[in-house]
């Protein structure tokens, strides 16, 4: 070889080598908020774990508004997840994942991202997930982007302050916030999104396309931030599924008929915690965090009310979220919504607590459940709910439970939705998956989300070839709204708008197709009852 030719390859080899060490090609070492993180590799696959959104929430930030990051020095690990927020034990072995009080910490504003881009201009759309678990369980870690990301997405998932540290009000704590307090964990959700939106690029996502979709609790979350003026512009796709934020809620200062005010319960978690009346916040902040969670374990109440977690603070939330969607206030993005078709199958009071099995009556639980959660509503609803007998009575006790708490609300959310131009979808999912060889529990609660994930390891499900197709097909439709706001699938079917006339949904299930009316008769029952228990103030 002559001098010129070994000269020319050795520039060609040379210019190869830049081209391909170019500084937009993604590395498991990049650079985020904070300072270098470094994750790590599965073939085309990234993934970054344990990602810090925010400081982290001690000492005397505990129970702040989220702030601004501290830089680190050197490379922050991102090959293995943070610590989990703390939560208390899970009253049901058939959701409890087993974490124990070695596996959290109160430093856990942490995200996960994975990614299949090659470089930062991919502009790939980005879907972030708030995990469920009444906002009080859970982790983003429990959920996995191998096979969505497949699909031409990235995936950000998020561990948010949970339970009597991310949800708790307190005059001194308003005092110290301009005059609001509470919502810190719909806080630290805010603070994710403005993450998303100042690093995405840097893993190759699209920061002007991101859908925030979330299950139970953490489709409460996406209907809080959908209506909240703090994250206005932070995302531009919603994705609920079973869960809204849509019935009358707690206010920060004021009691209604059906709610004490936040700040009172607050002083009620605080006597909990404390074992004392007014206690300081200065006190409160020195309990450690452990003896907080052994203290809510042991108290039946506050492991039992959910609903008096998300509050009309007057900053995240200004006004109840049915006033702010009725108004047209809410993000004027496309939503996707539904639920599950039995989702109270796993809430048998029978299977939560058997030591009480034998006393307890379904025939008087569904009466009281009615009259205490929609006592305004027309009585003829016991009409769709009849107790006749024990065997019926429980059918009954499932079915309402499901409708008050999921079926209902999600089509109020479509319905509010008309107030602006942006289209929703609704659908419900029925499908029976077999778990531990049995379909006893049908289309229970959060049985689509492994679905929607790809791994079918959740729940412990017998897989057929007909769950491998519906997840496929799941997997499509949700990656498909993130990336066009339309889960119609080209060639395979359309997928109609939801509105109060029309009344159209999809049925997913082995079988997708269009279908109407979905319980409406009973649905409106009870969308009627919450309206005239409302306090919108």
């Amino acid at each position: 070889m002559n001098n010129f030719l070994k000269i020319s390859v050795s520039l060609f080899a040379l210019t190869l080598f830049y081209s391909c060490s170019d500084s937009n090609t993604i590395q498991t070492k990049l650079e985020v908020d904070g300072g270098q993180i470094e994750g790590m590799a599965k073939g085309s696959l990234k993934q970054y774990l344990g990602i810090p959104y925010a400081a982290p929430p001690v000492g005397e930030l505990r129970w702040s508004p989220p702030q601004p990051l501290n830089p680190w020095s050197g490379v922050k690990d991102a090959s293995v997840n943070s610590k989990i927020c703390h939560q208390p034990k899970q009253p049901t072995e058939f959701y409890d994942r087993g974490p124990d009080q070695s596996t959290m910490s109160e430093d856990c504003l942490t995200l996960n991202v994975w990614t299949r881009a090659d470089t930062a201009e991919a502009n790939l759309p980005v879907m972030v997930w708030m995990h469920g678990g009444a906002l009080v369980w859970g982790s983003g870690s429990e959920y996995k982007g191998e096979e969505l990301t497949k699909r031409d997405v990235i995936l950000v998932t998020v561990n948010y302050r949970l339970g009597p540290f991310g949800f708790f009000a307190h005059q001194e704590l308003s005092d110290e916030n301009n005059g609001y307090s509470g919502n810190q964990g719909f806080r630290d959700q805010i603070a994710a999104l403005e993450w998303v939106q100042a690093n995405i690029s840097n893993f190759g996502g699209n920061p002007e396309n991101v859908t925030i979709f979330g299950e139970s609790a953490g489709s409460w979350s996406v209907n809080v931030l959908q209506a909240s003026p703090l994250s206005q512009g932070l995302f531009h796709k919603v994705i609920g599924q079973s869960g809204a934020r849509l019935l009358p809620l707690t206010h920060l200062t004021t009691a209604a008929d059906y709610s004490d005010s936040a700040l009172e319960h607050g002083l009620n978690l605080a006597q909990i915690i404390s074992d004392k009346k007014n206690t300081s916040l200065d006190d409160l902040r020195d309990i450690p965090a452990e003896e907080i969670i052994n203290k809510v374990e042991q108290d039946p109440v506050y492991s039992t009310t959910f609903d008096t977690l998300t509050i009309i603070d007057g900053e995240v939330l200004p006004e109840a979220i049915s006033a702010i969607f009725a108004k047209g206030k809410q993000a004027n993005t496309p939503v996707l919504i539904g639920s599950t078709a039995d989702e109270a199958t796993t809430f048998d009071p029978k299977m939560l607590a058997p030591e009480f099995a034998q006393s307890l009556k379904y025939s008087e639980l569904i009466t009281t459940s009615i009259n205490q959660m929609i006592p305004k509503v027309d009585k003829k609803i016991f009409d769709y709910y009849p107790i006749n007998n024990e065997e019926i009575a429980k059918e009954s006790w499932i079915n309402f439970t499901t409708d008050v708490m999921f079926t209902a609300p999600m089509q109020d959310w479509g319905n509010l939705m008309s107030t602006v131009d942006s289209q929703a979808y609704l659908y419900i999912w029925d499908h029976h998956p077999k778990v531990n060889g049995t379909t006893k529990f049908k289309a229970f609660h959060a049985a689509e989300v492994p679905y929607v994930f790809g791994g079918m390891d959740m729940f412990d499900i017998d897989l057929t070839e007909e769950d491998i197709v519906l997840s496929n097909n799941m997997m499509d439709i949700w990656t498909n709204f993130a990336k066009t706001g339309n889960p119609s699938l080209p060639g395979v079917f359309t997928w109609p708008p939801f509105n109060s006339s029309s009344q159209k949904y999809v049925s997913i299930g082995v079988v997708i197709k269009e279908k109407q009316n979905l319980r409406s008769e009973k649905v409106s029952l009870i969308n009627e009852g919450y309206n005239r228990s409302r306090i919108d103030f």
